[in-house]
């Protein structure tokens, strides 16, 4: 969909579909396609297995090999699908930041595996990355600790990916 009002129109019919159809349709897909996948089982966990999850995600980008490699497409994928399982409202505050630690610690795979796709990786790093980053220092009780966290992500910062994560340092 390429314009607002495809999408309101697809939104449209698709409210009035029955709740079976929809659920076959999104079935399909997600043994069509690891990111429909990913979301279905999003959706489906629960938050012990979200975040369970979140770290495989996260390692399988940290720990590639010769024969596993991810195209930055694939990395792309990851990140915006484990962004969506973190649900800074339901999540401890700590656990958050220190899944984000994580999330941020994938910023050199994504930004070698291609160069074609800078702004998207600049931009998911410093808009989507430091919103969720930012609604869990808020809810964080223990103001040193959101300190020592940007303080390490922020010795390694080697891409210019988390330079916005500067502004919450005191």
């Amino acid at each position: 969909m390429e314009t607002i009002a495809e999408y309101n129109y697809a939104k449209a019919k698709l409210t009035t579909l029955d709740h079976a159809v929809l659920v076959d349709a999104l079935l399909k897909l997600a043994q069509e396609s690891p990111s429909a996948l990913m979301l279905v089982n999003g959706l489906i966990s629960s938050q012990e297995e979200r975040i369970a999850l979140f770290r495989e995600n996260m390692h399988s980008i940290t720990h590639q090999g010769r024969r596993n490699r991810l195209s930055g497409e694939q990395i792309m994928d990851l990140l915006k699908r484990s962004l969506e399982l973190l649900d800074p409202e339901q999540l401890d505050p700590k656990l958050g930041l220190a899944l984000m630690e994580d999330f941020y610690s994938t910023d050199g795979w994504a930004f070698e595996s291609t160069t074609e796709l800078d702004f998207e990786f600049d931009w998911l790093y410093s808009k989507d990355g430091l919103a969720t980053f930012s609604a869990f220092a808020d809810r964080c009780p223990d103001a040193d600790y959101v300190q020592e966290v940007l303080k390490r992500l922020l010795a390694s910062n080697h891409y210019s990916a988390r330079d916005d994560l500067a502004a919450f340092v005191t």
